[in-house]
């Protein structure tokens, strides 16, 4: 499971209602001009500018000027990312941890040429293009937090080890049927401790936090047009395709097959 789990390159000019997802969401505007609503607070970016939203964040974006709107989107995986390379500053920036609020970097720092060779070693199936997507995602996040200083002004927090192992397990087995009593005999602590600890390091449940991810798998691989709606419901671990739709509505007030069709109405997989 690559710390990648979508990539691309889109044309087309698509609103979507607030919503949030456990990946981290890394945006670079190739041209356009828009804003960002996130957690309440609107943000302005223009032509070569890049914003991240850490895990969670609620946001949304509006178009300023509609004539142009190229952008490539990255969802990125903290707990899989984590798993390869782990920083106290790099995790807890991309878990929102030290920093509840998006990441704008407003000069284009090599940000395309990070960006192709993620593209390029997420498109491959060399043994070691996870290696190299790990080393150039590392290397790209530490510029970016370096340019912005952002870290220097936040306290660190360690995140309780237990919790980020369990995010890590329903990260990596959420497709499968799963249990909270699975995970608790899994991790040799009862229900009641296990959901205690974690709502007070989370602010969900684990079975929250356990739908939360299917969602946001769910919308990852929504991105994806080689996927029917009905396997990304059996790929995400839903128990039906329609259980899949009722709750994905909920989550984001648009039905998958709706996003579906807006998302790829007119939009190139990827472009220079």
């Amino acid at each position: 499971m690559s710390c990648i789990e979508h990539i691309s390159f889109y044309d087309n000019i698509i609103l979507f209602p607030e919503h949030k997802h456990t990946s981290c969401e890394i945006m670079y505007l190739h041209k356009g001009n828009i804003n960002l609503i996130c957690e309440g607070k609107k943000y302005e970016l223009k032509d070569g500018m890049l914003y991240i939203i850490p895990s969670g964040l609620k946001h949304t974006i509006s178009i300023i000027d509609t004539t142009c709107y190229k952008r490539t989107l990255v969802f990125l995986n903290p707990w899989t990312y984590s798993k390869k390379y782990y920083s106290d500053y790099i995790y807890n920036a991309l878990i929102g941890c030290s920093i509840n609020e998006p990441i704008i970097i407003k000069d284009d720092i090599d940000c395309r040429e990070y960006l192709d060779i993620l593209k390029k070693e997420v498109d491959s199936t060399d043994v070691l293009s996870e290696d190299i997507i790990i080393s150039a995602v590392t290397q790209f996040l530490a510029k970016l937090f370096r340019y912005t200083g952002l870290l220097n002004n936040h306290n660190i927090r360690k995140t309780n080890k237990l919790v980020n192992d369990i995010q890590s397990y329903i990260q990596e087995n959420c497709g499968s049927q799963i249990s909270i009593s699975d995970i608790a005999d899994k991790y040799f602590v009862s229900k009641f401790y296990l959901s205690h600890i974690f709502k007070e390091q989370t602010g969900l449940s684990p079975r929250q936090f356990l739908t939360f991810t299917r969602l946001s798998k769910a919308y990852n691989l929504l991105h994806e047009p080689d996927f029917s709606v009905s396997e990304v419901a059996e790929k995400c671990g839903f128990t039906s395709t329609s259980y899949m739709i009722k709750k994905f509505g909920e989550q984001y007030n648009i039905s998958p097959n709706k996003f579906r069709k807006q998302l790829f109405s007119k939009s190139k997989k990827y472009a220079k």
